[in-house]
């Protein structure tokens, strides 16, 4: 143990007492000449182009008006109102040879046959509940000539009230006016004779 610890002390002392020797690095000064490229020019030109067109004048119209001289020729007043145009073309009521509509007959129609509306099964789904006003115009053979809807009342399925509505959708309205049209009745009477006259009826669906 003795000689490890002298032989490491040796060692110590050999690196410490070693002489150093300076290790010098030579340096290279280049001396370069610099070299200076200068290249030829290339001179061009611009080709010169013909300046563009003037721009094309919009003629202006001359004014030429000509005074011409009208005169509108008035009829006489009592030209106007001698002339009935109404005479001259077929007409319905008094005028042609269709029958006359009383506006209050002595008489109304009376129902004979009543048809109720077919309705799909999307409407009847529906739980839609409605009163229908229909107008008839029945002729004095007790057929119906004309129908139309008059009212549209929407009643709330949970109370007595309505809206007055325009449609109902799923093609009621539809349906209600095919029916109307098969409706029968007993022709109206003014004095002595049967005339054509409008009644209005009622299509109740839901209640």
């Amino acid at each position: 143990m003795i000689s490890i610890i002298i032989v490491e002390l040796f060692l110590i002392l050999i690196v410490k007492l070693w002489p150093l020797q300076e290790v010098k690095i030579p340096i290279q000064l280049y001396d370069e000449k610099e070299l200076l490229v200068i290249e030829e020019m290339i001179i061009t030109k611009q080709a010169n182009t013909p300046a563009a067109p003037p721009k094309p004048q919009i003629p202006i119209p001359v004014p030429n008006d000509e005074v011409i001289e009208d005169f509108i020729v008035f009829p006489d007043l009592e030209q106007l109102i001698s002339f009935d145009s109404l005479s001259l073309t077929n007409t319905t009521g008094q005028r042609g040879d269709e029958e006359i509509i009383s506006g209050n007959p002595d008489k109304k129609p009376l129902i004979l046959r009543i048809v109720e509306p077919t309705l799909s099964a999307q409407a009847q789904d529906s739980g839609i509940k409605t009163m229908i006003f229909v107008n008839f115009l029945v002729t004095s053979q007790g057929m119906v000539r004309e129908a139309y809807i008059a009212e549209i009342r929407l009643f709330n399925n949970d109370s007595d009230t309505y809206e007055i509505v325009f449609d109902l959708g799923f093609g009621i309205l539809q349906d209600v006016l095919e029916a109307a049209y098969k409706w029968k009745f007993k022709p109206a009477i003014e004095g002595d004779k049967k005339v054509s006259a409008y009644i209005q009826e009622t299509f109740l669906i839901g209640f």
